[in-house]
Formats: C-alpha cells, sequence, structure tokens
C-alpha cells in the first residue's frame, strides 16, 4: 500500500515533495532577478540542493531537524532513499560553471529523478546510477543548462513515465535568456493536461500501455 505523494512545482528547479509524513524540498531559490522566494507554511524534513548558486540553494527554509543534502552520495532519511549522481553544470566538464548533483530519491516506491542544472547529455554510468525513472525533473531552457534538443535526448537515455519540465523562461519575462516552454513542446512528441499539482500512486506505473507525458504546471 503506497501513501499518496504531492508534488508541487514552485517556479525555476524548485519542487516540494509530500505525503503525510515527510516534505522534501529541492533546489529552492533565493531572492535573484525575477525570482521571490514563496512563503510556505510547511517545513522541510529534506533539502535537496543540487549546486551552489542562489537561484539553486535557498536554505532558509530549513529549521534545525532540516537535513540537507548538497554532495553525491547515499542517504536513507526519514524512509526517503536519495542517491546523489555527479554531472557537469556545462559541456566542458564544468571548467564554466562547476559541478551539478542529479539526485534519485525514492519516495514512497515512486522514483523521482531531479536533474538539476545538468549541462550534458548522460554517459552510461549515470543512467545506470539514476536507475528506473518514474516521474523526471528536466531543465529545458538552454543558456545555463541542456536545451530542449539535448533534452529529448536525455529523456530517450532515460525513458521515465511522466516528464514535468524545468529551468525556462516565464511568459512575460523579458530579462532571462532563458528558451520559453514553447520550444520543448514543439519538438516533444505529445503532451498532457495542465495541473497545478499531480497526485501520484506507484499503480500508475505498473500499466503496461502507460503512455509518456509531459506535465505541465499552471502559474
Amino acid at each position: 500500500m503506497y501513501n499518496s505523494i504531492t508534488v508541487s512545482y514552485l517556479k525555476h528547479a524548485f519542487f516540494k515533495l509530500s505525503d503525510k509524513k515527510t516534505t522534501v524540498f529541492i533546489d529552492p531559490y533565493s531572492k535573484v532577478g525575477n525570482l521571490n522566494p514563496p512563503k510556505l507554511s510547511d517545513k522541510p524534513d529534506i533539502i535537496l540542493i543540487t549546486h551552489e548558486h542562489p537561484d539553486h540553494n535557498n536554505r532558509d527554509y530549513a529549521t534545525d531537524k532540516t537535513y540537507i543534502v548538497s554532495n553525491p552520495g547515499e542517504y536513507d532519511i526519514s524512509e526517503v532513499s536519495i542517491i546523489g549522481v555527479n554531472s557537469f553544470h556545462d559541456k566542458v566538464k564544468g571548467s564554466e560553471r562547476g559541478m551539478n548533483t542529479m539526485y534519485s530519491v525514492n519516495f514512497d516506491g515512486v522514483n523521482f529523478v531531479h536533474l538539476g542544472d545538468l549541462g550534458t547529455i548522460l554517459d552510461n554510468s549515470q543512467i545506470e546510477d539514476l536507475g528506473v525513472v518514474d516521474i523526471l525533473f528536466i531543465p529545458v531552457g538552454g543558456h545555463y543548462t541542456i536545451d530542449s534538443k539535448d533534452a529529448i535526448k536525455v529523456i530517450e537515455q532515460l525513458n521515465p513515465h511522466m516528464i514535468i519540465p524545468m529551468h525556462y523562461k516565464e511568459k512575460g519575462d523579458t530579462q532571462s535568456p532563458l528558451a520559453l516552454i514553447d520550444d520543448f513542446l514543439n519538438i516533444f512528441p505529445a503532451m498532457s493536461l495542465e495541473v497545478e499539482t499531480l497526485e501520484v500512486n506507484r499503480t500508475e506505473f505498473q500499466d503496461e500501455d502507460f503512455e509518456t507525458k509531459v506535465i505541465l504546471f499552471k502559474d
């Protein structure tokens, strides 16, 4: 019997995963440019940080009981199994923007994979370490990360059940160098419904006819 997990997208690369017992924040941002950290009533049991840039490493949400993970490795915290996998933030082995930690988060039997600011397609060892991917959080905006075309290549490498694009320019933003989500959707073969939060239950991933979907979150 699996618990219901709520997935909330808080813009940029910031996600909240929660069930009745545990809340995980991934890549919460500080006030940077057009980003303003949301005020949240719930406190995280775990914060995952993919790299030490201010739009991904806001620790202000933490309490004295929060576990903060910011490096590759294997972690078991509050019945959540986490694997951090090393990667590059750019196409030149980290020489421009440094390293980036991708996370495989096994939460109530569902494997969430957050790629952070991935800058390259994956190698075989990274694919193996990330495991079978149920829900993939993938950057698609380019400039600082992989672009839409490379995102499609990574999706083909990982073959996830659900894809949640992130790290793209919001409509109306005239300052960001990132691409709009439309660039990704125009080359992806199919998209699904728009939802604000997605209730995820493991049984959804046991259907042999399950079709890969792109899940978008309304503003």
